[in-house]
């Protein structure tokens, strides 16, 4: 933790890090960002739990989770979806192309992911995917529409579920598919929070056979693995526990009709219940 922080003040700039840091503040869109990426990369913090064989150190998953929670408080870029989400599903389901291919490259911080799970009908019940991949010659052909693709607009490759079978969770396969494709449009989506998610279509996408991640139909399997590896990179506390601690410093120093509010027993109960609830989160 003390070398992280240390790091972090040594390259703290607005160009890296956001002024009031979000759960999405892990998009790593810039160069400047992805410098830094690369930067924890040479000091080994990429991929820390990963077996030795592919570049990792075998480190408990604390330091990960150290990492993370360090960068989301300063609105720092992090490196949770391609080390995590890809990384560990391709190491534990990857064919050895595909291994030989991208674990490098995400251990050395050198290439960005989006996460391709969303549709219309598909959110929160997410294996109601229904972008359609049908076998053709050499490979697969998709077709449909994906939403909420936060970093569709600058990721090198796409982690994407497709329906290839109808049997509900029995009938999703994950592709992974260059961003670059000349079949795949981009429609951005901003939100009120001052975020750029993104719409993607798929109009006769081709993709060959080498880009199945693991098994045809078994790729529900892998999302709820991959999604329980790294819950906590994709939502860490770092973001609530800033603005809890912004909100006990006003309240501190604030006044309402003359009285102190600090004083208040609604606003001291509201504040410990804010605390209660972080504590929560974090364990």
């Amino acid at each position: 933790r003390a070398e992280v922080e240390a790091f972090l003040a040594e390259n703290a700039s607005p160009d890296v890090m956001d002024r009031h840091p979000e759960q999405l503040s892990q998009t790593v869109e810039t160069p400047a960002k992805r410098a830094l990426v690369r930067k924890m990369a040479e000091r080994g913090w990429l991929g820390m739990s990963w077996p030795r064989e592919y570049g990792g150190q075998e480190r408990s998953g604390i330091y990960d989770f150290l990492l993370t929670e360090a960068l989301s408080r300063r609105g720092a870029p992090q490196p949770g979806k391609g080390v995590g989400i890809v990384g560990k599903t391709i190491i534990r389901h990857g064919s050895e192309e595909m291994k030989r291919e991208f674990l490098p490259s995400i251990i050395r911080g050198e290439i960005e992911f989006a996460i391709g799970y969303s549709e219309p009908q598909a959110g929160s019940d997410a294996a109601a995917m229904a972008l359609k991949a049908v076998k053709v010659d050499g490979g697969w052909q998709l077709d449909g529409r994906k939403i909420w693709t936060t970093s569709a607009h600058f990721a090198d490759y796409y982690w994407v579920g497709a329906r290839t079978a109808p049997d509900k969770h029995k009938g999703i396969t994950l592709f992974l598919i260059p961003m670059n494709h000349p079949k795949l449009t981009i429609h951005p989506t901003m939100t009120i929070g001052d975020e750029r998610t993104n719409e993607v279509f798929f109009d006769e996408v081709f993709v060959p056979d080498e880009a199945v991640v693991g098994k045809v139909n078994e790729g529900w399997t892998y999302i709820c693995e991959a999604l329980d590896l790294e819950r906590f990179a994709m939502m860490p506390v770092g973001p609530l526990e800033m603005k809890v601690e912004a909100i006990v410093e006003w309240v501190r120093t604030a006044v309402r009709d003359g009285e102190p509010l600090r004083d208040d027993p609604t606003v001291r109960a509201t504040v410990a219940e804010m605390r209660t609830q972080l504590e929560v989160a974090r364990m």
